[in-house]
């Protein structure tokens, strides 16, 4: 094989995901990301912590920061009722400062396989915290931007 030829590349022509329910809409996810769906409890409060940033749980011998995405998007925090849950989402950077954080749910995740034909772009503005809008399947959807969150978290802990 020359130097000039492309490697062949698989893409998957299917891919295992998450619908993380919120208060003004869904997340979507791949499942690697979901560590645990845990009873929602009330975090320990951070001093001075930006809105989005409820506070903190200890979750396998590590302290998570609790997140908002809601109020991260400008929406007002909703009262935490029954169907609330956190989940512990991975951030993609396992050997990071913060290989873990904890967003609050409303609901049960729920999965779907994702193909090419299934997912398309929304031209939507993303707000903090988000990489893109999309649609899977006719549903609205938003797929986070790990990396900034786990930035906006760490930025906020180094004021600490």
């Amino acid at each position: 094989m020359s130097g000039t030829e492309a490697l062949s590349l698989e893409m998957p022509q299917e891919v295992s995901s998450l619908l993380l329910p919120l208060a003004d809409g869904q997340l979507l996810v791949p499942v690697d990301i979901l560590s645990e769906v845990i009873a929602l409890q009330a975090p320990v409060s951070a001093y001075d912590a930006p809105d989005w940033y409820l506070g903190e749980i200890n979750w396998r011998e590590q302290r998570l920061p609790v997140l908002s995405f809601e109020v991260m998007r400008g929406q007002s925090l909703s009262s935490m009722d029954d169907s609330g849950r956190i989940a512990v989402l991975a951030t993609g950077n396992p050997s990071g400062r913060l290989p873990f954080f904890a967003m609050v749910l409303r609901g049960t995740p729920r999965l779907v396989r994702v193909t090419p034909d299934q997912l398309a772009g929304r031209n939507h503005p993303c707000a903090m915290g988000e990489l893109m809008h999309v649609s899977v399947a006719g549903e609205e959807a938003v797929i986070p931007d790990f990396s900034a969150l786990e930035r906006a978290c760490l930025e906020y802990r180094k004021r600490q």
